[in-house]
């Protein structure tokens, strides 16, 4: 029995359907995908792709490009683990080791966005993107339901590690959810921050995150959302060779510079980001 027939039997065993564990087995061993695609690689009927897919992205397993055609990816290994450990963790080592050892060693970059349509799958990308942070961390975050104690955790241990962490509210909450971390002298509030903080009308800014220079994260907080858990939504894309990100990285950069006094932030920096992003 080779590994994809033992990582799919697997997450049958975790509650996925046949052709849901065979479609995100898939999506593992290739960096995405289109419907035609997943159903040349999983061996499985091209009609019943796109139901799977959206039952997939339901559980946070899939995150899908809008376009025609849609194209499709699997959240990291990473990801996939913490939400599958959580709803049946005897089954969940098994499925960690063989996906593992079919992950691509390279993903290569694309040009596109990634939308993410639940409170639970942003934060999981979130800390991905904090989590593999290398130099610097930007993340400003206006609402106190958005910063939970695992994000907290990650940011913190980014900072130990040696990255360059930034910290935008408007949100006193926030602010002392920070400070409590240790985390207050990385706080900063501008003009544009407080703005953001400032528009009631739905979709609300809920975070903004920039990650090296690179990918970068924007989420929206809609009206609806049941008590603790925010109606939350995202797009983010891992890279500035796509209009979205070159955007977001060009706000949070000039951000940096409008709060940044110790010289760790230049406008030179600014500008061989943009260079480097053209």
């Amino acid at each position: 029995m080779d590994d994809e027939e033992v990582a799919a039997n697997a997450l049958e065993q975790l509650g996925l359907t046949e052709y849901e564990a065979r479609c995100f087995v898939a999506l593992t061993r290739i960096p995405h995908g289109t419907a035609k695609e997943v159903a040349k690689v999983a061996d499985v009927p091209r009609s019943r792709v796109y139901e799977t897919m959206d039952r997939l992205q339901d559980r946070g397993l899939v995150e899908v490009q809008q376009g025609e055609p849609r194209t499709f990816q699997a959240v990291s290994i990473d990801t996939a683990v913490r939400i599958l450990r959580k709803e049946y963790e005897s089954h969940v080592d098994t499925v960690e080791r063989t996906l593992r050892r079919m992950e691509p060693v390279y993903k290569e970059s694309q040009q596109a966005v990634w939308a993410i349509s639940d409170h639970e799958q942003v934060t999981e990308r979130v800390l991905d993107l904090v989590t593999d942070a290398a130099d610097e961390l930007v993340l400003i975050a206006l609402d106190e339901e958005l910063v939970s104690e695992r994000v907290l955790t990650a940011v913190s241990e980014a900072e130990d590690r040696g990255v360059s962490v930034h910290l935008g509210t408007d949100d006193e909450t926030v602010r002392e959810a920070f400070a409590d971390r240790d985390l207050g002298e990385a706080v900063f509030t501008t003009s544009l921050v407080e703005w953001f903080g400032s528009r009631d009308e739905p979709p609300r800014i809920g975070r903004l995150l920039m990650v090296d220079r690179g990918p970068v994260l924007a989420s929206a907080v809609h009206d609806g959302g049941l008590p603790g858990v925010p109606n939350e939504t995202a797009a983010w894309s891992d890279g500035v060779d796509h209009g979205f990100a070159t955007f977001a990285e060009r706000v949070l950069s000039y951000e940096l510079l409008e709060h940044v006094t110790d010289g760790s932030v230049s406008v030179e920096d600014v500008a061989d980001s943009s260079d480097d992003g053209e």
